[in-house]
């Protein structure tokens, strides 16, 4: 499994960008960033995206994608719980915002292709295995292990303290690499605690719910005026798993 990082922060400034992973050249893992990290060929080869939540920050390039994939022979499919679809639906794809491409070039043959996923917690997604559990976020809010041939990944989406997703990420079978967030430093962890984040002492307590997972734990969503802070008390849990990401990344897993 490669995973490419088009973006792992929790906003945009010059060299930042919002959150987005590639899984093997195919799979989007939310919608953060792709027009400005992806070639149009890329795009167009594009099988679906998975997406967490309704934030615009998780969201705000599926416009200018499908305007870029408009006239693709095969719809795009995007994957989400039932009230993610209808919030990209009614406040994003809604003929106000932007055109509405689940619809264009005609509702038989759509740009997008919006596909609910139920309330099992288990799916087959562009041929890959996918859980997905609810997060502690204000709004609707899953997190995902993908499981593909040659092992698993777990991604958190946005969150804050909770039982549910780290029950569904210890039965992630085959783990090979985790990506969990921490949006506020320290200091700051009343405002994590009610816009649903972590920090990275909140994570340190989330992580002893993980179980002993000796994997890399790669740590995204950081807001990008607090991230020199982020580094500084992310390293001082001397946890040689974590590793705070920068954007650009490729694993090979």
């Amino acid at each position: 499994m490669k995973i490419r990082i088009l973006g792992c922060f929790g906003s945009r400034i010059p060299g930042r960008f919002t959150s987005s992973l590639l899984v093997d050249d195919k799979l989007l893992l939310d919608a953060g960033t792709i027009s400005s990290a992806l070639s149009q060929k890329e795009q167009l080869a594009l099988e679906g995206i998975v997406l967490t939540h309704a934030h615009m920050d998780h969201i705000v390039d599926l416009a200018f994608l499908a305007d870029n994939i408009f006239g693709r022979p095969e719809s795009m499919p995007i994957w989400a719980p039932q009230p993610v679809l209808d919030a990209v639906q009614n406040h994003l794809f809604n003929d106000f915002v932007w055109p509405d491409f689940t619809k264009l070039p005609s509702k038989g043959e759509p740009t997008i292709k919006m596909i609910p996923l139920d309330d099992s917690g288990s799916g087959e997604v562009a041929g890959y295995r996918l859980k997905w559990a609810r997060t502690n976020h204000p709004v609707h809010t899953v997190g995902y292990c993908v499981q593909g041939s040659d092992g698993s990944m777990f991604y958190s989406a946005d969150t804050s303290t909770t039982d549910d997703l780290w029950q569904m990420a210890r039965g992630c079978e085959d783990l090979k690499i985790a990506f969990v967030e921490a949006s506020f430093p320290n200091r700051m962890e009343n405002l994590a605690k009610i816009s649903g984040h972590l920090t990275p002492a909140m994570l340190q307590q989330e992580l002893l719910k993980f179980g002993d997972r000796d994997i890399p734990i790669k740590v995204f969503h950081m807001k990008p005026q607090f991230l020199e802070e982020l580094q500084t008390e992310l390293a001082a849990l001397n946890d040689d798993r974590l590793q705070v990401l920068d954007g650009g990344e490729v694993f090979e897993v």
